[in-house]
């Protein structure tokens, strides 16, 4: 029913676990929850803040004792009230490129909310041999199967973004660490303001420069859309942009989940 996961790492200095936006990632999985339970057969027994609560809490002392990985908030559909858990998984290797290839009419289930898609994204990645590029049904870019784009055109002085998720067939996951960048562009001495929204053409984007973002990689360059190269990244923004999510780390032990 919904899902969050995110990379778990130790500081080197305090040896605390942390999350790169930890409580942004609490505050998702609430939502995700709440959307998966209301207006349905589990609203009557969907889990109080109360409830939910003490679940993250024990979510978080349980990730922090795991270490280093790349646990998973979930929230299942059973026989009776929607149950809540977590899975505790070691971190696959970290990645610095990825590619890119255009996976059209690919209709997805609830595509605003992290979790009941999660399988059959995953099984599309290793059909395609590649992060599957999902569009809208006006053949426009939405995201990647686990991941946000965020491009640069030739002699843009702004980044662009695929626009905020809105409810309906078009939806798409807000991401994170899509917001952890954007934040970060605000402050940027690189960027000429905030990220920009606009529509994009998989032809288009493989004319760009492009990052896939998620909370597992951080940054990755898009190297080829439908094996069309894409442009070089500019080094000096991807390095700043990779050392503001590093000051995005927050320990999982001192932030305590809080109600909606």
């Amino acid at each position: 029913m919904a899902a969050d996961s995110f990379r778990v790492r130790t500081h080197p200095v305090t040896g605390a676990a942390e999350v790169r936006g930890w409580t942004r990632h609490l505050a998702r999985f609430r939502r995700a929850v709440t959307a998966a339970t209301a207006g349905s057969t589990d609203a009557a027994s969907a889990p109080s803040d109360a409830e939910l609560d003490a679940f993250l809490r024990d979510a978080a002392h349980r990730i922090a004792a795991f270490g280093p990985g790349f646990p998973r908030l979930e929230a299942r559909r059973t026989a009776g009230a929607p149950e809540l858990g977590l899975t505790l998984r070691p971190a696959p290797p970290l990645g610095r490129e990825l590619a890119l290839r255009t996976a059209p009419g690919v209709a997805l289930v609830d595509p605003g909310r992290k979790g009941p898609n999660l399988e059959r994204l995953a099984a599309l990645n290793r059909t395609l041999g590649a992060e599957a590029l999902l569009i809208d049904a006006e053949g426009n870019v939405l995201e990647g199967a686990t991941t946000s784009l965020i491009w640069w055109r030739p002699g843009d002085a702004r980044g662009v973004r695929v626009a905020d998720p809105q409810d309906g067939p078009g939806a798409r996951v807000p991401s994170v660490t899509e917001s952890l960048i954007t934040d970060a562009a605000r402050r940027s001495p690189l960027e000429d303001g905030s990220l920009r929204e606009a529509a994009v053409s998989p032809a288009e984007l493989g004319d760009a420069e492009v990052w896939a973002v998620n909370a597992l990689h951080g940054i990755r360059v898009v190297t080829t859309v439908d094996g069309h190269p894409t442009r070089d990244a500019d080094q000096d923004r991807l390095a700043w942009f990779r050392a503001a999510l590093d000051r995005s780390w927050e320990p999982v032990e001192a932030t305590l989940p809080t109600a909606r």
